[in-house]
């Protein structure tokens, strides 16, 4: 088999990272403050509800995840040790701080109050999206401590079972790119045949079949990088985005109105909920094209220093400041209160404590134990390296 040329994608692309800055500032401040201040004025509850947008920073990590994946394991298609080298990988990036979170709460778990009730197995296996513990109210541990946002990460390594095998067997970009968009159909018909039969939401919401549209999106985005379609791709981008993007917020305001019609209510609600997923994927899809695009707005704002910094410790970031989230906001919320009696300072005040905490815990943890397991990454290093850093033709970004 003869060996593809190295992509332009195959390196480090910057403008990346300030995406992943962005989704991850976008699903802390949508936890911070979650659109629920409804009783505490008019201006907090217009906070939340603004910021409770963050939480599609999820939808643009499954995209980039796909996207990045895809790339990578069509790139060393033709590698020794495929699946050990993708694998051993992934492995070193995720799992030690992961694990390393499970067994501290598992060692502490008497004194910090934690009721495990057997889901400590489900974490363990990355199960925690699925029904074995989605029907026990959330998997709440304690009022201290929440672990409800990894059930993004179990979406992630489910994929990761499944899609590197299918990439290996296939191999076919054109074949691939069918299959991605194919089953990202599929994911849309899921959510839509589930909803309409009052499937719970959280079981739409968590699931990997239903969410997986997502990350194949992503993967068709980086097949079709790699393709004839390159420069449409990059050209129809910012197009791409402005329409779904507007297609969203003109459905958003439609259910403003429906909600003055409860006879329509539940017709729209399920409609609403397995479009706006695709929609939301399609969005974070086209703007990593139009980021990618040489010389354009989005491309010069997220390799913005501060934006790719954040991007830099988003998975420490995001891993960590939900863990004893619901402890520090109401610690910090009692200490502010006695210094005014204003709810909006104390809510922005604690919250931005609360990020503060975060942001320190996320650089410790990468800086002190991630990046040892990290190191270990040049063990599994692709065949291909070499003749990346050794093609001083090729560009980071072709000129679309």
């Amino acid at each position: 088999m003869l060996e593809k040329e190295p992509g332009p994608y195959s390196r480090h692309i910057p403008a990346l990272d300030g995406l992943r800055g962005v989704a991850v500032l976008g699903v802390v401040a949508s936890h911070i403050f979650p659109g629920t201040t409804v009783g505490n004025g008019y201006l907090l509850l217009l906070i939340g509800k603004t910021l409770s947008f963050g939480a599609m920073g999820v939808d643009l990590f499954f995209v980039l995840s796909g996207l990045l994946i895809t790339g990578i394991l069509y790139d060393s298609l033709s590698d020794s040790g495929f699946f050990r080298k993708f694998y051993a990988r992934r492995t070193l990036r995720i799992f030690p701080l992961y694990y390393g979170v499970l067994f501290v709460l598992l060692v502490f778990a008497p004194w910090i109050g934690i009721s495990w009730r057997g889901t400590q197995w489900v974490y363990l296996l990355y199960l925690q999206n699925t029904t074995l513990v989605l029907s026990q109210t959330h998997l709440i541990l304690s009022r201290n401590i929440s672990l409800d946002h990894l059930w993004s990460l179990a979406v992630e390594e489910q994929f990761y079972l499944v899609w590197p095998c299918i990439v290996f067997f296939v191999r076919d970009l054109k074949k691939l790119l069918v299959i991605s968009l194919g089953f990202s159909f599929a994911a849309l018909l899921l959510r839509l045949g589930l909803a309409f039969h009052h499937t719970p939401y959280d079981i739409i919401n968590r699931s990997t079949l239903c969410r997986a549209d997502a990350l194949l999106l992503g993967s068709a985005l980086a097949l079709t990088l790699r393709s004839g379609r390159h420069d449409w791709i990059l050209n129809s981008a910012r197009t791409l985005f402005f329409w779904c993007a507007s297609l969203y917020a003109a459905l958003s305001l439609v259910g403003l109105a429906v909600d003055r019609h409860p006879s329509w209510q539940f017709s729209f609600d399920a409609t609403f909920l397995s479009l706006r997923y695709t929609l939301m994927a399609l969005v974070s899809a086209a703007l990593i094209a139009w980021c990618l695009r040489p010389r354009s707005a989005p491309r010069h704002l997220f390799e913005n220093r501060v934006l790719r910094y954040f991007g830099k410790y988003s998975y420490g970031i995001y891993v960590l400041h939900l863990l004893a989230m619901p402890f520090f906001l109401r610690t910090f919320r009692l200490w502010i209160s006695h210094l005014t009696p204003s709810k909006l300072i104390g809510v922005v005040g604690a919250g931005l404590l609360v990020f503060f905490i975060s942001v320190v815990a996320a650089y410790l943890s990468y800086n002190l134990f991630e990046k040892q397991f990290l190191r270990m990454k040049r063990h599994f290093g692709y065949d291909r390296a070499k003749s990346v850093r050794n093609n001083d033709a090729k560009t980071l970004i072709p000129t679309a």
